[in-house]
């Protein structure tokens, strides 16, 4: 998964992990219901990049990442010619 990868860099400190963690958290608890069960594991790397990329470089907290995250993923999956 990227955002494992990107995560065990250790570009992150505990709080930033733990930051993204319930972003993730968050928002797959928002949108996760709504996906197919066959697109589940790509949504979820989906989001899981979304989070980490926008906690990189953003000061935001938890809740606030959260909705950017799926605010992005909505964008995106709605967006997408391929089937997730």
């Amino acid at each position: 998964m990227r955002a494992r990868n990107i995560l065990q860099t250790g570009a992150f400190n505990p709080e930033d992990v733990s930051r993204l963690q319930n972003a993730f958290k968050a928002a797959w608890a928002s949108i996760g219901l709504a996906i197919d069960t066959a697109d589940k594991a790509r949504c979820r790397e989906l989001l899981a990049t979304i989070v980490v990329s926008a906690g990189n470089v953003s000061g935001l907290d938890a809740e606030e990442l959260a909705a950017v995250a799926i605010r992005s993923f909505e964008a995106i999956y709605a967006g997408s010619r391929e089937p997730f």
